[in-house]
């Protein structure tokens, strides 16, 4: 008999995809898949969050299914952790036998509380999981004892072992996605169905402060630019893929690279709706590459903006100075590729003064959509570790997604701060040359998915108003005393080294 393993993607139920942004792929569990599929094992993916199922459906499934390993993992970093622990515990109480392993960058860095707080939890992955799960099934199909499995906290006779780390995956293309476990029709965004999400490559070459997806991932690499359009033609000819998001930090870090990838998807004529994340300094770098982004089929590129401020940027170690980012949009409108810039509020205390001066230099900045965060202390970061943690006031882990307001500021209240932020989006999507733009813009494809995009983010501003209202509660400052799961072992965590 087969050993039997399902996927789970935990039903974090996030208002942004519930109010109309839509669902990409829970890309970790099915990069994991393929290999597990490829060992030998029967794999089953069931995305709990996409199908919005109460959790008694869920134990139908495992029921129906009878797997010997769950296997659970999100995209929702920090925010999802406590569903995920609701789920595991039910999945538990109904299935002693199963075995559960659980995988991600907060239980990555959190492997001791978790593990000390959430016994129905065997085995945490650390880090990247393709070889790391294979082993580990592998091993644990024929022993208890799993010393020498690489990169997995676990646990022998109630006390914690960290294994050694799982050295980094030199050669992305050997483990391929197992894109055949997605029931693809229920995936879409901006008005595509069949979304797709894609890695070209992993890690970044900045260190951004708030961020810990360089310190997740070590070092940037890369699947050959050949594997990825054979992967693309796979999902646009035996899936109906029309869109692909690059679920990569930094698309374009090496610039040669990035010129062959886009020269094939050329040359291999898919029809495909791309979106990238790139830095505002690597567009402007790229800017005679442009017309290529756009011939490849890139219509959205999101930048991580994150200030205006030139002293704000130097001290979060970014590398797009305000001159930078204002050239990087004028390049993409050039040529016809929407703008996306992410601001993150909290970098600095706010006020209505900095309110307004964000406003502002939006303003000038002139990109075409907004997308208004909000810093998220994960303890792991230097700004988590920076962050005093009396000034948390949001206890609910779930609304640590970066939409969400965390850390109290000195000069607003929560709901000022939250009116301020709502403002600053309505004005700026409201604007004369956005409004133009949307009426009369040369490029058809640009009015296709900007008039999609706008229509979704009203739709989800005012799910954010709701729920605001309705379902969000803040704590008193000073009432907690730690930031969530910073406590850990001292073993610093290295598992690509």
């Amino acid at each position: 008999m087969s050993t039997k393993i399902m996927l789970v993607n935990p039903a974090r139920h996030f208002i942004a995809n519930q109010a109309g942004l839509g669902y990409l792929t829970p890309l970790g569990l099915v990069l994991i898949g393929g290999p597990l599929k490829d060992a030998g094992f029967e794999v089953k993916l069931v995305d709990h969050d996409m199908n919005g199922w109460p959790l008694n459906r869920l134990l139908e499934e495992v029921a129906d299914y009878q797997p010997n390993y769950v296997l659970l993992g999100h995209s929702g970093s920090t925010a999802s952790h406590n569903v995920v622990v609701q789920t595991v515990q039910e999945i538990r109480k109904a299935f002693s036998e199963i075995r559960i392993i659980y995988g991600g960058v907060y239980p990555s860095y959190a492997f001791e509380s978790i593990l000390r707080q959430v016994p129905e939890i065997d085995v945490i992955v650390r880090g990247e999981g393709e070889k790391t799960v294979v082993d580990l099934i592998s091993v644990w199909e024929k022993s208890a004892d799993l010393e020498q499995v690489a990169g997995i906290a676990w646990r022998r006779n109630g006390e914690i072992v960290v294994n050694r780390p799982q050295p980094a995956i030199q050669n992305l293309d050997e483990y391929r996605p197992g894109w055949e476990l997605l029931d693809w029709k229920h995936y879409q965004m901006f008005g595509f169905d069949h979304a797709a999400g894609l890695q070209f490559s992993r890690g970044c070459t900045l260190t951004c402060s708030y961020c810990g997806q360089w310190m997740f991932w070590k070092k940037w690499r890369h699947r050959s630019p050949q594997n990825i359009v054979e992967n693309m033609k796979l999902l646009k000819e035996k899936f109906g893929v029309k869109l692909i998001w690059f679920a990569d930090e930094n698309f374009a870090a090496d610039r040669d690279l990035a010129k062959e990838l886009l020269e094939r998807i050329i040359a291999a004529d898919l029809d495909l709706s791309l979106n990238l994340n790139m830095t505002a300094a690597d567009v402007v770098r790229d800017a005679e590459l442009l017309p290529l982004y756009k011939k490849a089929g890139v219509d959205y590129i999101v930048m991580g903006v994150e200030s205006l401020k030139d002293n704000v940027i130097a001290d979060i170690r970014k590398n797009n100075p305000f001159a930078t980012s204002r050239e990087a949009v004028r390049l993409l409108r050039q040529n016809d590729i929407i703008s996306l810039t992410n601001i993150i509020y909290g970098l600095e205390d706010e006020s209505w003064r900095t309110l307004f001066e964000k406003f502002r230099g939006m303003l000038e900045l002139d990109s075409d959509i907004l997308n208004a965060m909000y810093l998220t202390p994960h303890f792991w970061t230097s700004d988590g570790k920076a962050t005093d943690p009396a000034k948390i006031i949001q206890s609910d882990l779930a609304k640590w997604s970066y939409r969400n307001q965390v850390i109290a500021t000195s000069y607003l209240k929560p709901f000022e701060l939250f009116l301020g932020v709502k403002l600053t989006e309505a004005l700026f999507h409201l604007r004369p040359k956005a409004l133009w733009r949307l009426a009369a813009h040369r490029d058809r494809r640009y009015l296709k998915i900007m008039r999609a995009s706008i229509l979704t983010g009203i739709r989800v501003v005012l799910a954010e108003i709701w729920e605001f209202i309705f379902d969000t509660k803040f704590v008193k400052r000073g009432k907690i005393k730690e930031i969530f799961g910073a406590e850990r072992s001292k073993q610093e965590f290295t598992p690509l080294a």
